[in-house]
């Protein structure tokens, strides 16, 4: 008989935590600053047990994120390890082959099924990292520098820089504890922010010369000529959905990538429900952050996004 799937404690996964020999911590594709942070926060806890914990991607590290790995990741899971999974909302996006069952699904989207023998999700913490800070509390080990600045790293990414809806009066209490840990805000924002390369700089700047504005929606679309023109990859323009959040009057923020498969594309807004459009469309993700990919060429993906959104947002009369 299929039995439900469960919903944990903090408790309970610490617990959990203290059985482990062995374990090898992923998290998913095109990982961001939460992924990381969360996932190297979540290793180094599991070495504070004794527990033989490893870090592993399949993908490259994003240039702006190899600083909080301390050695280069596996590219698969290896046997025998129980798979600890963190931030990632469905098991079709764990970035890292595994044998083996998932044994900890750590999480924060609403949308998160489950999908692990045990479950911790929370779809009111700010990051995945913050529920990782919430193991340590359970646990009693104090936060190092290190740690603390894996922690403050996805905390940082996944509210914007404090900037989203998400950021909760317990989102600076904890802060304020990782500051007193030794991270030195400045510090973790050059290392973030001021890590890129001239092809980013280009795309990112390419993404936003795209933008076409159709009422409540600002759409950009980038193509394999862009790339090209700018010796950029689809990696190095993921930067370019906030800086797209800035005009008066937009609602929903839509940035479209070509990739092998079709075309992936990023939504943002500040009070349209974001991630039912992207779960409509095969993705997933939050109420204000969300994304997915389709098969569609990018401009034939514009047009279904743009479909998507007319019973959702004014989209007026055209392009301005």
């Amino acid at each position: 008989m299929q039995t439900r799937p469960t919903a944990n404690t903090t408790r309970q996964v610490a617990d959990l935590l203290r059985s482990l020999n062995q374990a090898a911590v992923t998290t998913h594709v095109g990982p961001d600053g939460d992924a990381i942070g969360s996932a190297i926060a979540l290793m180094y806890l599991l070495r504070s047990l004794g527990v033989k914990a490893l870090f592993c991607h399949a993908e490259a590290m994003p240039s702006y994120l190899g600083w909080l790995v301390p050695s280069e990741p596996l590219e698969e899971c290896p046997p025998g390890y129980d798979v600890l999974v963190v931030d990632t909302s469905r098991s079709d996006r764990i970035g890292a082959p595994h044998e083996e069952a998932v044994r900890l699904n750590l999480d924060h989207h609403e949308d998160n099924p489950l999908y692990g023998e045990y479950n911790l999700v929370d779809p009111d913490a700010a990051a995945s990292a913050h529920i990782v800070a919430g193991l340590y509390t359970e646990l009693g080990i104090a936060l190092d520098k290190k740690t603390a600045e894996a922690i403050y790293t996805g905390i940082w990414a996944d509210t914007g820089g404090f900037r989203f809806r998400n950021v909760s009066p317990e989102t600076h209490e904890l802060v304020a504890n990782l500051l007193r840990a030794g991270v030195v805000p400045a510090e973790v924002y050059d290392r973030l922010n001021r890590t890129g390369t001239i092809e980013q700089l280009n795309i990112v700047g390419v993404s936003m010369a795209n933008a076409e504005h159709y009422g409540e929606a600002l759409i950009s679309v980038v193509d394999e000529d862009d790339y090209e023109r700018t010796r950029a990859t689809e990696l190095d323009s993921k930067d370019a959905i906030d800086r797209l959040r800035s005009v008066s009057g937009v609602e929903v923020v839509g940035h479209l990538r070509q990739v092998e498969e079709g075309t992936k594309a990023s939504l943002r807004s500040e009070r349209v429900n974001v991630g039912e459009i992207a779960r409509a469309l095969g993705g997933g993700g939050h109420k204000l952050a969300a994304g997915y990919t389709t098969r569609k060429a990018p401009q034939e993906a514009k047009e279904e996004l743009l479909a998507a959104l007319k019973d959702v947002v004014d989209l007026g009369s055209g392009t301005n």
